[in-house]
Formats: C-alpha cells, structure tokens, sequence
C-alpha cells in the first residue's frame, strides 16, 4: 500500500518517496496482464497552505499479447504521476456546463478528518496511461491466418490449405477478350 501521512506531511512540508510494490498482474479492459518486473515508484510530496501537490514517476513492466499474432510482448512502463489533492472545502458546488474541466483533471480533494492519501490509484492511472492501444510485437507484424491462424511470421511463404480458391466473378470476361 502507498499511502501518506498527512500530519507527517503537514509537519515536514516535502516527503520523498522511493519505493518498490509487489504486484502481480495489471487489470485493463477485463483482462490480465502479468507484471515481469516490480512496480517502482518515485515521489514527492510538498504540502503548502492545505495543498499537497504529487510529482513523481512510476516504472515496470507487463506482459501483453501482440494484438496481431498473441505472442507475448514484454512492455516496459515509464509513467508520470501528477496530482494535486486540495480539502474538500475548497471543491466547487457547482460547475457551469460550458466550463471547460481541464484544468481539475488531476485535482482531488480530503477532508480534514482523513490521515492519509492513498496514492496507488495515481500509480495505477500512470501505468494504465502508458499502455498503447494497440500492442505489437514489431511495427511489421504479419498476424495470424485468418482461415487456420498459424503465426505468419513464423511461416512467412504460408499458403492456407483452408482456403477455397474462388473463381472470379470477371473470369468469363477474361477468357471472352483473350
């Protein structure tokens, strides 16, 4: 668990923190993706006038299936966290609908009653960030067969014997011209 002390914070204005968490899979889209590294986390945390402001970065790694051809594909994390965390009396009541929310993206709120931040869903949103939609194993994967689905870049002269080959529609055309 990374969490802060917000009395030790309040006390010590910058908290540095280094350290390493033992995950062992990553929950995307329904899926499950196994980390082949530790989840390493590097941060700072300044508390000034009720804000606490959290810059820090985040490294591992996670096994993913190429998106083409489903062999493993070892992906190397490097996120950023960013956030700042204000008290909750501070939270607008209201936003009018034309406002643009941009700029509270990051922002999250405590009460004064709470002793800590829990800082994993922000090293969690860092890693989820730096997942790219489509993972491949190179730039020119050649995928599956769609009829068989053996490895085209395995058998890269493949011919699928599943294949029916299909007269073309022109082929009378062809032969009434020769």
């Amino acid at each position: 668990m990374l969490k802060l002390k917000i009395d030790a914070l309040k006390h010590e204005k910058v908290l540095h923190v280094e350290e390493n968490l033992d995950w062992k899979e990553l929950e995307l889209n329904g899926e499950r993706y196994p980390y082949f590294k530790p989840v390493a986390v590097k941060l700072e945390a300044a508390f000034s006038r009720g804000r606490i402001n959290v810059d820090g970065i985040v490294s591992t790694g996670i096994i993913h299936p190429c998106d083409r051809c489903l062999e493993p594909v070892y992906l190397e994390i490097n996120g950023k966290i960013e956030a700042l965390y204000l008290p909750r009396e501070k939270k607008p009541k209201y936003v009018e609908k034309n406002v643009e929310l941009t700029d509270l993206e990051n922002t999250f709120y405590y009460t004064a009653s709470d002793e800590y931040i829990d800082l994993e869903e922000r090293v969690l949103e860092a890693i989820i960030i730096e997942v790219p939609i489509k993972v491949l194993c190179s730039e020119d994967c050649k995928g599956l067969c769609p009829y068989c689905g053996i490895n085209l870049n395995k058998h890269p002269d493949h011919v699928c014997p599943h294949l029916e080959k299909k007269e073309s529609p022109f082929a009378i055309l062809k032969e009434k011209f020769k």
